[in-house]
């Protein structure tokens, strides 16, 4: 319990999304439930007009594969999201494009901009930054607990700033 969802976000398909408890969807977000299951795990942030998608089935077009979102996951502003998994403690930048069906494993940052193909499978604790050619860079063990303090954080101002 504890989410924030804004009015002005769009939820299809309601009885279909799952959100675990204490994180934020913000203005412009739509969440197609009706396609297929989207759940999303604890102290994660939506930013706005971001676009979360279930990936088609790869066999069975009418059919859609799960969109799992794991906890402690930040998802920037005007991303288009298909992907089948992000993992936990992922920071995902602004104007993002995760194609269908990748899977992005724990403690992963990719940085605004950055446009990950179809059924592409990103490791754990890697940086993904795209500015003229798309670099990898592992990232320390302590990425974990970092990203963990920060969504913590960000949670409790954005409480504080909207106290009920």
């Amino acid at each position: 319990t504890h989410n924030y969802v804004s009015r002005k976000s769009v939820i299809d398909g309601a009885k279909h999304v799952e959100i675990k408890g204490r994180s934020i969807i913000k203005d412009g977000v739509v969440v197609r439930g009706d396609l297929g299951v989207v759940r999303i795990g604890r102290y994660c942030v939506i930013e706005r007009g971001t676009l979360l998608e279930p990936p088609p089935h790869p066999y069975d077009k009418s059919k859609y594969v799960p969109l799992v979102v794991g906890s402690h996951t930040h998802i920037g502003s005007k991303s288009q999201i298909n992907a089948a998994a992000i993992g936990s403690m992922v920071w995902i930048g602004d104007n993002v494009k995760l194609g269908k069906r990748c899977i992005i494993k724990d403690n992963c940052v990719i940085e605004s901009g950055t446009e990950i193909g179809d059924g592409t499978v990103v490791p754990p604790f890697t940086r993904i930054s795209n500015k003229k050619t798309t670099t990898y860079q592992e990232l320390p063990p302590s990425i974990a607990v970092q990203l963990q303090e920060v969504s913590i954080s960000r949670f409790d101002d954005f409480k504080k700033l909207n106290p009920q």
